[in-house]
């Protein structure tokens, strides 16, 4: 087994999404050896929402990245609409504008961000064990060209998504959860003019949808499922969408005028909408790794930018202080818990709302609505 370098790391970042890029930016810059670790080969989609709520924007400030993104003519999103089946939907305006703008692109932009910032960016790499108890701290077995690689650092942050392998030689709890759910998404095009500058979230039996657009004036359709109802039809993502459709005027006449992206549909899962533990055997976790926030909220991107700067400053803050890894694992998780843990909560209420019929329906009848359901969403930020 060879090493790829005769000196260790400060740090190892597992995932260079927008998490992980967003560690790997932060502690590049302060002049630490970062080794950034993918397992896909950039640019690539991904099933996401692709919104960029206005605190993913301000996280793209802080990172220097905000310029390169509106480079790529993003969408500018102004308004929003939630419809349930039967008809009933409420409509409002975004506090500030968001941005829509696709993975494909996106993760490249902050991806190369992190290398023009000096991290040691490996592609097509897997990531085989994180093993600590080391004097030096980390020791991360990867593969990359068919020939394993082993890597020491004294930090880890773990950027990798909703689900790994990782997860499960970690022995990860909330792999256990029985409430599962399923993404997909799919690319638009067509006559996308009727969308332009809104995000729109329907809600049909055991799941929910979006749609928006992206840069180009293509439209993502990004939506959940619960697992019971994805098995329970034999005819896939396009049964979904169908069935869906068929509970969903609103839905429906929306999609009518667009023309199904030739790549198809991309789907992703399992998916538990859950907060997960922040760090486990003093690993950083961060973005989706520390916990999957309902994508309804409009804030998984943004928690994901936001957390990986937070584990970024926190290890740079620990490597001038000294700390241990454990030490710097529980400052990072207590500060996570404090930003991000009433979210998951709120996260939790507001989807057995959205998702029961017959509240959500009597939630979109309240007078006012207009204004409630937003204040409402607006404690998923808080």
């Amino acid at each position: 087994m060879s090493s790829p370098a005769a000196a260790p790391f400060d740090v190892v970042v597992v995932g260079a999404g927008p998490a992980g890029s967003s560690a790997s930016i932060v502690l590049a810059r302060g002049g630490r050896r970062v080794l950034l670790l993918e397992k896909a080969r950039f640019p690539r989609p991904k099933v996401c929402g692709e919104f960029l709520s206005p605190d993913a924007v301000s996280s793209l400030r802080t990172l220097g990245v905000l310029a390169a993104v509106e480079h790529a003519r993003p969408e500018r999103i102004a308004r929003g609409s939630l419809h349930w089946t039967g008809g009933r939907s409420v409509s409002f305006d975004l506090p500030r504008p968001a941005l829509g703008i696709s993975r494909l692109v996106l993760d490249d932009l902050v991806a190369r961000a992190a290398a023009n910032a000096g991290a040691d960016t490996r592609f097509d790499t897997r990531v085989l064990s994180v093993e600590s108890g080391d004097p030096d701290g980390f020791r991360v077995r990867f593969s990359e060209a068919q020939t394993d690689h082993e890597a020491r650092a004294r930090f880890v942050v773990g950027a990798w998504g909703r689900w790994d392998p990782l997860d499960r030689k970690l022995e990860r709890g909330f792999a256990r959860a029985r409430s599962r759910y399923f993404g997909w998404s799919r690319d638009y095009g067509g006559d996308t003019a009727g969308l332009a500058g809104d995000v729109r979230l329907y809600f049909f039996p055991g799941g929910y949808c979006g749609l928006s657009r992206v840069e180009g004036g293509r439209v993502n359709l990004a939506g959940v499922v619960a697992e019971k109802v994805l098995r329970g039809g034999s005819d896939g993502w396009e049964g979904v969408v169908e069935r869906a459709r068929g509970s969903n005027r609103a839905l429906d006449a929306d999609l009518a005028p667009l023309t199904p992206g030739p790549t198809g549909f991309l789907g992703a899962g399992p998916v538990f909408f859950t907060g997960k533990p922040p760090s486990e055997d003093g690993i950083l976790m961060a973005g989706d790794a520390a916990g999957v926030i309902d994508p309804f909220s409009g804030e998984g991107q943004a928690t994901a930018f936001a957390s990986g700067i937070l584990a970024g400053q926190t290890i740079e803050e620990s490597l001038r202080a000294g700390h241990s890894a454990g030490q710097t694992a529980s400052l990072y998780a207590r500060a996570w818990k404090g930003s991000y843990g009433r979210r998951f909560q709120w996260s939790s209420a507001f989807r057995r709302l959205m998702l029961n019929p017959r509240l959500g329906r009597l939630a979109a009848a309240l007078p006012g609505a207009g204004r409630l359901i937003p204040l409402a969403m607006s404690a998923l930020r808080n």
